[in-house]
C-alpha cells in the first residue's frame, strides 16, 4: 500500500495535523487570492483534505468541487463542509477535459508518488481538466528552507509532546525526498516525498503543458527566493487541451 493511502486514511491524522485547522484561517485567504481567479469560476481543490481551506475559496464565489484518495478526509469533509467531491488517484482523475476554470493543489500535496513518471502525470491530469488558459496554483515547500531547517536534527526523533507524537526525518540517499517517521496512537507512519528544486518544478509544469509561471515566496505574494519557506507557483494552462 502507498504511504499517503494508509497515512492520511488513518485517525491520527487529525492528531498529527491538527495545527492545520488554525493554519487554515490565514492560509486559505492568502492562497485563494493567489489563485487571482473571479467569482464563479469552478475550482477544483486538489487534494481537499478535509475542507480546511473550502470555506476561504468559497468566500470569494468560487465554485468549489473537492477531491481526495482519503475516505475518512471526505467524510468529515461531507459533515463539516458539505460540497460536490470525487474520492480519487491524482493520475486518474474523474473529470472531463477542460471542465474546470482552476486547479488548487495546497502545501506540499506534489510529490507523493515514487516514480517521476508519476508525479509528472498528475501535473499532466491537472492541466487536462483544466480550460486553456485555465490556472494552477501549485503551493510546496522551499527546498532550501527545509534543507537548512534539518541541519542538525535529521534522523533525530523529535518529540511534540502537546501533539502526542513523535517524529524524525531524513533525506534520501540521493538528496531527492524527505522521508519522515511518525508514531501516534501506538502505530508508524511514514511519509515519502520528493522536494524539488524550482528548476525541477518549472521543467516539469512545462513538459505538462503550462506556461506564464508566476512564482511567490511567502503567503503574502512576495516575490520568489530560493530560501523562502514556501515556493508557490502560479501556472497557466496552455493551448488545446490533450
Amino acid at each position: 500500500m502507498d504511504w499517503f493511502a494508509w497515512d492520511f486514511d488513518h485517525p491520527a491524522y487529525f492528531q498529527i495535523y491538527a495545527d492545520k485547522a488554525a493554519d487554515a484561517a490565514s492560509e486559505g485567504p492568502a492562497l485563494a487570492a493567489l489563485l487571482g481567479l473571479p467569482p464563479g469560476s469552478r475550482v477544483l481543490d486538489l487534494p481537499c483534505g478535509w475542507g480546511r481551506l473550502h470555506p476561504h475559496l468559497k468566500a470569494r464565489g468560487l465554485e468549489i468541487i473537492g477531491g481526495d484518495l482519503s475516505r475518512l478526509n471526505l467524510r468529515r469533509h461531507a459533515v463539516e463542509h458539505p460540497a460536490p467531491m470525487a474520492r480519487l488517484d491524482f493520475r486518474d482523475l474523474p473529470f472531463r477535459t477542460a471542465c474546470a476554470d482552476g486547479v488548487f493543489c495546497a502545501y506540499t500535496s506534489w510529490g507523493y508518488f515514487t516514480q517521476d513518471a508519476d508525479n509528472l502525470r498528475q501535473l499532466r491530469e491537472f492541466a487536462r481538466v483544466l480550460r486553456p488558459g485555465g490556472v494552477l496554483l501549485l503551493d510546496l515547500a522551499g527546498r532550501n528552507f527545509l534543507k537548512e531547517a534539518m541541519t542538525g536534527v535529521a534522523g533525530q526523533w523529535l518529540v511534540f509532546s502537546e501533539e502526542g507524537y513523535e517524529e524524525r526525518a531524513t533525506w534520501s540517499r540521493d538528496g531527492r525526498r524527505i522521508r519522515t517517521e511518525r508514531h501516534c496512537q501506538g502505530e508508524t507512519f511514514r511519509h515519502d516525498i520528493w522536494i524539488p528544486t524550482n528548476a525541477e518544478t518549472r521543467a516539469a509544469l512545462a513538459e505538462a503543458g503550462f506556461g506564464a509561471v508566476a512564482a511567490y515566496g511567502g503567503l503574502d505574494g512576495r516575490p520568489w527566493t530560493a530560501e523562502a519557506e514556501r515556493w508557490i507557483y502560479r501556472a497557466i494552462r496552455n493551448g488545446c487541451p490533450g
